[in-house]
């Protein structure tokens, strides 16, 4: 009897040991032991230094620099021109409003011409500045904001972001929220007796790399993601315990993993197993961000930082708005996507709130978005759709607001 369950479980550990081991050759978000401590490539890290480190964001776009990406294998360029803003068409325009924010501020994959503040700018007497940043919670586009010297023209204070910020201003090391994101260290807020309380970004100027993996032992006491979400990741001896401690996901994986490969098989062109696999990945970070909505301290984290938004823009006589961009999976997740819905709609008496969610509910999303493994951003049309939609919710504010004045 002892012998045959032994039997079993030597088979079910060869069985998995052959799997993920071939899984990781080609998948790099399964996760071992080592993997809390990566080997930082000397050459890579003095480029991020050089290219993309801030002291104090921990990430930004540097001034007078041109950045590039990739869409559909070819490659696009980004200008930041001497304001650390992103390049416009409309620069001899009344700059009337500033927006801070992520990747979909900053409008990613679309050239330079059809962001949806350039298409705004087009068609008003005003300018749209664009300080976006890929990647930025809303914690590090406030903190941008507060130090970011704005036209004395700026009216307006845009900041935007995607739901899944709620995960993005809880994490200070990204390794152990987006699995790879080695170099993205930064700063985040805590509550403190109910006060927001800043943590600085733990990489400072003068940091050696061999200096790093000592960091990583402080900063895993400190970001939520290393207990609740890095270790339940690892795969390593004994395969059957750590696959069981995330089954749902494991079984996921594995079973998309198989039916791909057998698929290919029948295949001329084959099917990218990786870009499935990766989806599967960013459909649960989603999922995840959506129930933190529900969860009491990360609800009263947000609501703080709303708070000190309008508190910052107030200071500085600035109209705050918020607007909520819409990731393609965040559609697809009707279940769960009402949870932000719903706390963000909570929240329209204290300011502007801008949630694009519902206006893309009828809509082809394959046309409206660029379906890849990033969660999908917003297409030429996309952008122009939001304009359009952003366009109508600022001059009716303007409206609203000269009336007051009158």
């Amino acid at each position: 009897m002892i012998v045959n369950i032994l039997l079993i479980f030597i088979a079910i550990e060869l069985f998995l040991f052959f799997i993920f081991e071939n899984l990781r050759k080609i998948f790099p978000w399964l996760l071992t032991s080592k993997s809390l401590y990566p080997k930082f490539n000397e050459k890579k890290f003095k480029k991020f230094k050089e290219k993309r480190y801030d002291s104090f964001l921990g990430w930004d776009h540097k001034k007078n620099s041109i950045i590039s990406d990739f869409i559909n294998n070819k490659k696009i360029f980004y200008k930041i021109n001497n304001y650390g803003q992103r390049k416009t068409l409309s620069s001899k325009k009344k700059n009337l409003i500033a927006t801070f924010g992520d990747s979909y501020v900053f409008c990613r994959q679309i050239k330079d011409e059809y962001t949806w503040q350039e298409i705004i700018s087009k068609n008003n007497k005003f300018r749209i500045s664009n300080y976006g940043v890929g990647n930025f919670g809303f914690d590090q586009s406030i903190l941008k904001y507060k130090r970011t010297a704005l036209d004395k023209n700026t009216k307006f204070v845009i900041q935007g972001f995607v739901p899944e910020t709620i995960s993005r201003i809880q994490s200070i090391w990204k390794h152990f929220l987006e699995f790879g994101n080695i170099h993205g260290f930064k700063p985040m807020f805590i509550l403190s007796k109910k006060k927001l309380k800043l943590i600085k970004n733990p990489l400072n100027d003068k940091m050696k790399i061999n200096k790093l993996h000592k960091l990583i032992k402080k900063i895993k006491v400190t970001d939520r993601f290393y207990s609740e979400k890095f270790k339940k990741n690892i795969i390593q001896f004994p395969y059957s315990y750590y696959f069981f401690i995330n089954i749902s996901f494991n079984l996921n994986l594995l079973k998309n993993f198989i039916f791909i490969n057998f698929i290919n098989l029948f295949k001329k062109k084959k099917i990218e197993i990786n870009e499935i696999l990766f989806s599967l990945v960013v459909k649960k970070n989603l999922q995840n961000a959506h129930l933190l909505y529900k969860e009491n301290y990360s609800k009263d984290l947000i609501s703080k930082l709303l708070d000190k938004f309008i508190f910052e823009a107030k200071k500085r006589g600035h109209i705050p708005i918020i607007i909520i961009f819409p990731q393609l999976i965040d559609l697809k997740l009707k279940n769960t996507n009402l949870y932000y819905r719903n706390f963000f709609k909570s929240f329209e008496k204290k300011l502007n709130i801008i949630d694009l969610t519902s206006a893309f509910e009828k809509k082809n999303l394959e046309k409206m978005f660029i379906n890849d493994k990033y969660g999908g951003h917003l297409s030429k049309s996309g952008n122009n759709y939001v304009a359009k939609i952003i366009n109508l919710k600022i001059n009716r504010i303007i409206k609203e607001l000269n009336a007051k004045n009158l």
